[in-house]
C-alpha cells in the first residue's frame, strides 16, 4: 500500500532537527544554477550534468568539463554575488589562532595595524554565550563504538566541543583562559570589505605574537594527555575449545573477564618454550591532508526568515548542519534560528580531512556578528596548515608469538595516537586501527589495546587511510623482520598465515567473504618483479646503486559497524533519468559511477547526479528512535539515517543503495508501464531487456518501448515518476517486500518512497515481511574487505640517502568494477600518497610544526611528479606502477568493493621492506627521510 503520511505536514525537501529550543528545519541543496541576472548563466556550475550515452559504461567524468573548463564548483568560487536572493555585499572573516598552551591569553593589541587594515569588528570568546561559545556535538559514526559513548554519557559524563569529560573547549579562547591546544582561535576579526580583509590578512601574516596578548605567568592547559573516549580493547582467545573475544562475549561481561583472558594468553604462550617473539616497535608521523583546494564558505543569517545560509564543501553535510543547528538551537544563541539551509558544493578533496571539519561551526559562528551581510571564511595554504585536520602522530608497541612452523600464535599491541586539541573522529580511527592489528592473518590469540589522547597539537581526524596505514605499517615491517631473522622466505611465511574466508578477525568477528589472498600471493610470487629480484639487484649493483624489493599485505575494512544511506531515481517525461545521493563527490569519482550503475536497470545512464542531497533523509517516513524495542518489526525503524561520506563507501555501499532504487523504479513504474503498452499483464521483468534504449520482449513478438516513450505513458498515467530507497548494511542487507503499482516487489532497501509526476514531496510505501541484521553484529565491528599486496623495487642512494621508488605492482581485488579507469586513478592517487607519507611529508609538533602559521608546501614536502614510476606496465629496467586486479569471481555477488585506500595502506611497509632487502637496516620511523636514511646507514 502507498502511505501518505509524512515526517512533518507539507515537508519538502527538509528534515528537522529537534534542539533545546525547538525545531530547526535544515535543508541542504545542490549548486546554484541561475543566480543574479547580471551574471552570465555560462558562468554557474553544471556540474553533473555530462552523462554518457551508452548503459553501464562512463564515457567521461559527469563532473570533468565543468571543473576542465573553469566553471563554479568548488565552494571557494561562489561568493555572494552568486547566490540566488542573497545580498551582493559581502564581508569577510578571519581568525587568529593560539600560540600556546602554557600562558592565558589576555586580548588583543591592534594598534600596529595600518588604518586599512583595521577591522569593522573583533569578537573574541567573552561575548560569546554559554552553548553558543562551547557547542554539544555528538559526534555518530559506528554504532559499537557509539554504543560506548552512549554508556559514559549516561554515567553523566558528558561533554562540548569534542572535548574529554570534564574539560570545555570553546569555539574561541575566552581572555584569561589558557588555551586548549594550538589551533584554537582565540579571536574573530571581521571585515566589510575586501581590500580591509587582505591588508589585514597581509599585515598580521607571521607577526601574530605582536597582535597577541598573553600573561608572563606560566599556565596549564587543562587535561592535557587526557584520553577521548572510548578506549577500543581487543582480547581474542581461541585455543582448547574456548572462545573468547569482543565479538562473542556477552557485552554486559567483556571487560571483566578481559584480564583472566589476558592471563591464559600469556600462559599459553609461556608454555610454548620454542615459540619465537618478533617485537614491534614503529612510529607515523602526522601528515596534512594536502586536498587541492583549502577550506572556504560563504555565510548568511537572513534576519527575515530567520534562516541560516550556508554555502560549503564538506564530507559530512548531516554532521555539520546537525552541529550547526546545535549551535543556534539554545536560548542564549545572538540570534534566533528556524532554519540551516546547506548548499554543498564539491569539496575539491577530501580524504577525511573535510570530515566533522571545525570549519563550519567557525563559518557558522561568524554569520550573526556582520549586520545582515554574508560572510565569506577563507583558508589559504598556510592557515589550512595552520588548523585544518590532520592524520595522527602514532606509537604501536608490541609483539608477535609465531612457532617454529611459522604458524602465527599471538599478536600483542598497544596503539597510541595523538589525537590534537578536539576529539574529531580519533577514537574511531584508533579502533579501526586496532582491529587493522591482525593484518590479514589468522590469530588464534591477540591482545589489542588503542587509544587517542589530548595533546596541544592540530587536531587530527579520520583522514588518509582511518587507522589503517598505521597497524599494517607495524604487522608487515614485524613479519619481514622476522622472515630476515629467521631465514624464511617472506612470502612462505604470509602464506602459512592467511586468514580463510571463514576466519575471523582480532575483535573475534567473522571475515565471511571471499578474499582470495592465497591467489594475490601465487600471483605476486610469479611476478618477475619479485621473481627476478636477486638478478635485478645484482643489475643495479653492477651500476654502483643499492637495490631492494619488499612486500607487503593489507586487508582494508571499509564502511563502519553499520551503515545506512539513502538516494533517489527520477525519470522525466522526455525519458532523461536523475540520480540523487547523500554521498559526497570527492574527486574520487563517485558521481560518475552512480551515474552509470542505473543503465542496466532503466536502460540509460543518468543525464544528471546530484550529490550530497542529505535532505533525502528526512523524505523516507523512517525513524532511527525504537521506542517500542521491537526493532525491524517495527516499519518506520532503522538503525541508522545517513553517514559522512568516504571514498571507499561508493563501490559496495552507495552503488547498492541506487541500483536497488533504480530496481524499485522499474519494477513498481516502468513495467506497469509496459504491461499497459503491450497490453500483457502478466509480463515479468525477467521476461525484458532492454536493447538500445528500448525495453523488449525476450521472446520477441511485442514491439519495443523507448524508455521516452515508457516516461510519456508514466507521466499521463500516474504511475511513480520517481523512487526513494533508504539502505542499510550490517554484515548483511536489510531486506522487505514493499507493494508497488507493479506488484509486489523484494529488495534489499528497510525504506521505499515514490514521487508523483511534479512533486517534490514522495508518499512513503510500508515495507512487509522485513528481514534485517541482528544486533550482535555491530560487535563485529566491521564486514567486507579490500585486499592488496604491494611489491615495491626501489633505489637508495647511500652519499645522499635518497630513495627512488623504481616499480609498484599492486594486486587488488576490488570486486566488480563498475568504471576500471576510476579505479585505476584510485590506485595510482593511492600510491603517490602513500610514498609521499613514506618518504616525504613530515609535520613537526608543538610550535615548531604548522601550528606556528609559516607552514607552506615550501617546508611541507610532497611527492613530485619525478618522483613517481609513470608507466603503467612493468618492464625491467623501466619504471612503472602496474596495477593487477583480480577477475571477478561469482563470489563477489556482483558487488563492488570499497577501495579508497586499499592500495595505499600496504605501499609504505612494503617501501621499508625493500629498504630492510637493500641496506640491512630497518626504518620504522615515518616518513623515512633521507636524514634517517643517512643516520641508519652509519650505525
Amino acid at each position: 500500500m502507498i502511505d501518505s503520511r509524512k515526517p512533518f505536514p507539507g515537508l519538502t525537501r527538509r528534515s528537522f532537527i529537534k534542539t533545546t529550543a525547538g525545531l530547526i528545519a535544515c535543508c541542504v541543496t545542490g549548486l546554484p544554477q541561475v543566480a543574479r541576472a547580471d551574471i552570465p548563466a555560462n558562468a554557474l556550475a553544471q556540474v553533473g550534468r555530462n552523462g554518457s550515452p551508452v548503459p553501464g559504461i562512463a564515457a567521461e567524468r559527469i563532473d570533468g568539463r565543468a571543473k576542465v573548463t573553469g566553471q563554479k564548483v568548488f565552494a571557494r568560487d561562489f561568493n555572494a554575488r552568486d547566490m540566488p536572493g542573497w545580498p551582493a555585499k559581502q564581508w569577510y572573516a578571519l581568525f587568529l589562532y593560539a600560540l600556546t598552551t602554557d600562558h592565558a591569553f589576555l586580548g588583543l593589541d591592534l594598534a600596529g595595524l595600518p588604518d586599512a587594515a583595521r577591522p569593522r569588528r573583533v569578537i573574541l570568546g567573552n561575548q560569546l554565550s554559554g552553548q553558543f561559545a562551547a557547542p554539544k556535538l555528538r559526534t555518530r559514526r559506528d554504532l559499537h563504538i557509539d554504543e560506548k559513548l552512549d554508556a559514559l554519557l549516561a554515567t553523566g559524563e558528558t561533554g562540548s566541543f569534542d572535548r574529554p569529560p570534564d574539560i570545555e573547549f570553546d569555539l574561541i579562547v575566552q581572555p584569561g583562559n589558557v588555551p586548549d591546544f594550538l589551533g584554537q582561535a582565540v579571536a574573530l576579526l571581521l571585515f566589510d570589505s575586501a581590500r580591509g580583509f587582505r591588508a589585514a590578512r597581509s599585515a598580521l601574516q607571521f607577526r601574530d605574537a605582536e597582535f597577541q596578548i598573553y600573561a608572563l605567568d606560566t599556565g596549564h592547559s587543562i587535561g592535557m594527555g587526557s584520553v577521548f573516549p572510548p578506549e577500543t580493547t581487543y582480547v581474542k582467545y581461541t585455543l582448547a575449545g574456548e572462545n573468547f573475544s569482543y565479538a562473542t562475549a556477552d557485552p554486559n561481561l567483556y571487560m571483566t573477564e578481559v584480564p583472566t583472558y589476558r592471563q591464559k594468553i600469556d600462559a599459553a604462550l609461556a608454555a610454548q618454550p620454542g615459540l619465537l617473539t618478533q617485537p614491534i616497535a614503529c612510529d607515523m608521523g602526522s601528515v596534512d591532508p594536502m586536498f587541492m583546494e583549502p577550506e572556504t564558505g560563504i555565510a548568511w543569517y537572513d534576519g527575515a526568515a530567520q534562516a541560516l545560509n550556508i554555502v560549503l564543501g564538506t564530507q559530512s553535510p548531516d554532521g555539520d548542519i546537525a552541529d550547526i543547528a546545535g549551535m543556534f538551537g539554545t536560548a542564549d544563541a545572538p540570534v534566533k534560528v528556524t532554519a540551516v539551509n546547506l548548499t554543498s558544493c564539491y569539496p575539491g578533496g577530501g580524504f577525511g580531512g573535510r570530515d566533522s571539519s571545525p570549519f563550519s561551526l567557525l563559518l557558522a559562528l561568524a554569520a550573526p556578528f556582520t549586520e545582515g551581510n554574508p560572510v565569506r571564511l577563507e583558508f589559504d595554504r598556510f592557515e589550512q596548515f595552520r588548523t585544518g585536520l590532520k592524520r595522527h602522530t602514532t606509537r604501536i608497541d608490541g609483539s608477535l608469538s609465531v612457532g617454529p612452523d611459522m604458524k602465527l600464535q599471538a599478536a600483542q599491541m598497544v596503539l597510541r595516537f595523538d589525537g590534537g586539541g578536539r576529539k574529531n573522529l580519533s577514537p574511531y580511527v584508533a579502533s579501526l586501527a586496532a582491529l587493522c592489528a591482525g593484518g590479514a592473518y589468522q590469530l588464534p590469540m591477540a591482545n589489542i589495546f588503542a587509544n587517542a589522547v589530548h595533546t596541544q597539537n592540530v587536531s587530527a581526524g579520520s583522514m588518509r587511510g582511518f587507522g589503517g596505514p598505521q597497524a599494517y605499517f607495524a604487522v608487515e615491517t614485524a613479519l619481514d623482520d622476522l622472515a630476515a631473522r629467521q631465514g624464511w622466505d617472506p612470502m612462505a611465511l604470509r602464506r602459512a598465515n592467511l586468514v580463510a574466508d571463514d576466519g575471523t578477525t582480532v575483535a573475534g568477528g567473522p571475515i565471511a567473504q571471499e578474499l582470495r589472498l592465497s591467489k594475490m600471493l601465487d600471483l605476486a610470487e610469479a611476478h618477475p618483479l619479485w621473481q627476478d629480484r636477486t638478478a635485478i639487484k645484482a643489475d643495479y649493483a653492477a651500476r654502483g646503486l643499492t637495490y631492494g624489493t619488499g612486500i607487503a599485505l593489507s586487508l582494508q575494512a571499509y564502511g563502519t559497524s553499520g551503515d545506512g544511506m539513502v538516494a533517489a531515481v527520477h525519470l522525466a517525461a522526455d525519458g532523461t533519468l536523475r540520480v540523487e545521493s547523500d554521498a559526497v563527490d570527492m574527486g574520487n569519482g563517485s558521481a560518475t559511477t552512480l551515474g552509470v550503475v542505473i543503465g542496466p536497470i532503466l536502460g540509460a545512464n543518468a543525464a544528471r547526479v546530484d550529490m550530497a542531497s542529505y535532505a533525502l533523509w528526512g523524505q523516507t517516513g523512517l525513524t532511527t528512535t525504537d521506542s517500542t524495542g521491537t526493532r525491524w518489526q517495527n516499519p518506520d525503524w532503522t538503525p541508522k539515517s545517513v553517514g559522512s561520506s568516504s571514498a571507499c563507501l561508493t563501490g559496495l555501499h552507495q552503488v547498492h543503495a541506487v541500483q536497488e532504487t533504480a530496481r524499485a523504479l522499474f519494477e513498481g513504474s516502468v513495467m506497469a508501464a509496459a504491461r499497459q503498452r503491450w497490453q500483457r499483464p502478466d509480463m515479468a521483468p525477467a521476461q525484458t531487456v532492454w536493447q538500445d534504449g528500448a525495453l523488449v520482449a525476450v521472446d520477441g513478438g511485442l514491439p519495443p518501448l523507448p524508455l521516452a516513450d515508457l516516461a510519456r505513458t508514466i507521466h499521463d498515467s500516474g504511475l511513480p515518476t520517481g523512487a526513494l530507497g533508504h539502505a542499510y548494511f550490517q554484515a548483511s542487507w536489510a531486506e522487505a517486500d514493499f507493494p508497488t503499482p507493479g506488484g509486489s516487489v523484494h529488495l534489499r532497501l528497510d525504506g521505499l518512497s515514490y514521487y508523483a509526476s511534479g512533486a517534490d514531496t514522495p508518499a512513503r510505501v510500508v515495507r512487509q515481511n522485513t528481514q534485517g541484521p541482528g544486533s550482535a553484529s555491530k560487535r563485529y565491528a566491521r564486514y567486507v574487505w579490500a585486499p592488496c599486496l604491494n611489491i615495491i623495487g626501489l633505489t637508495v642512494d647511500r652519499h645522499t640517502g635518497r630513495v627512488q621508488v623504481e616499480n609498484v605492482i599492486s594486486i587488488l581485488n576490488a570486486g566488480r568494477v563498475h568504471v576500471p579507469e576510476l579505479v585505476s586513478g584510485q590506485s595510482q592517487g593511492g600510491v603517490a600518497m602513500a610514498l609521499s607519507y613514506a618518504l616525504l611529508e613530515e609535520l613537526l609538533p608543538g610550535m615548531d610544526g604548522p601550528a606556528n602559521g609559516s607552514w607552506n608546501l615550501n617546508r611541507y614536502h610532497l611527492a613530485r611528479l619525478q618522483d613517481m614510476p609513470l608507466a603503467t606496465t612493468y618492464t625491467r629496467g623501466g619504471r612503472a606502477q602496474e596495477l593487477i586486479i583480480l577477475p571477478e569471481t561469482p563470489g563477489d555477488g556482483r558487488a563492488g568493493r570499497g577501495i579508497a585506500e586499499a592500495v595505499m595502506c600496504s605501499v609504505a611497509p612494503a617501501i621499508s621492506n625493500a629498504l630492510l632487502d637493500a641496506t640491512g637496516r630497518r626504518f620504522a620511523s615515518l616518513p623515512i627521510t633521507q636524514a634517517k636514511i643517512l643516520q641508519g646507514l652509519a650505525q
